[in-house]
């Protein structure tokens, strides 16, 4: 699983309240270096930002991002990069696919779009003590009608922190306590007074505690995250 390190905020700086969200889309591709060919599993990750939610609580519904996937899937994956982009270097790599997707994703998902960064390997998950781990139902309410999030489900979440530097720190042991108690195992539309979007839970926990680290970060599924950053003086 990958790390769930957040986005890394300007020190020193003010800073208003935001959330951000990120989607990682898997691929396994191969490059030629030095007349060799070097095989890896790659990771691209959109990331996206927005000072406010829509009104269900999405920065944006992860589904409007399937033509970045198809794209991926169909264009790198499984294939030799050095046919396929120009730059095979992760910097290479990231600034291709922050490029293609501003003028093929809908206007208002395109405008929120910070930029796609890659990783390379296999992810690590967090170490020990920097994330929680709850299981909890729920489902959300104001979607169009079919959509599977409007149906009751699960997750499988971490919960992450970082500092006002974007530095991940360890999870404080009485917000800890709170999930343990509050969340786990339950129904969250009957524990709690939000449209339960990874976004709003990631705003009620950092609002449960009114102190402590500046962002929360709620990993719903192993390919993304959203967080809720707290404003900084």
């Amino acid at each position: 699983m990958t790390s769930p390190t957040p986005a890394r905020l300007s020190p020193g700086n003010a800073v208003a309240a935001s959330w951000h969200i990120g989607k990682r889309f898997s691929f396994e591709a191969t490059w030629r270096l030095n007349g060799r060919a070097d095989g890896h599993s790659f990771t691209a990750e959109a990331l996206l930002r927005a000072p406010e939610l829509e009104p269900v609580g999405f920065v944006i519904d992860f589904g409007r991002l399937a033509a970045l996937k198809e794209y991926i899937d169909d264009r790198l994956d499984h294939r030799c990069l050095n046919d396929r982009v120009p730059d095979v270097s992760d910097e290479g790599l990231a600034a291709y696919l922050t490029d293609w997707p501003r003028p093929h994703l809908p206007d208002d998902v395109a405008e929120v779009l910070v930029g796609v960064r890659i990783r390379t390997g296999r992810p690590r998950g967090p170490a020990a003590g920097f994330a929680v781990e709850f299981e909890a139902t729920h489902r959300l309410e104001g979607l169009a009608l079919g959509h599977p999030c409007g149906r009751p489900h699960g997750h499988s979440y971490l919960v992450s922190a970082a500092d006002a530097d974007g530095c991940s720190v360890p999870v404080p042991k009485d917000l800890a306590w709170h999930i343990s108690k509050v969340l786990d195992g339950s129904v969250r539309n009957e524990s709690l007074d939000i449209n339960p979007t990874s976004e709003q839970l990631a705003r009620y926990l950092s609002d449960w505690m009114d102190r402590g680290p500046a962002t929360i970060r709620v990993s719903g599924t192993e390919s993304s995250w959203a967080q809720y950053t707290r404003s900084q003086p």
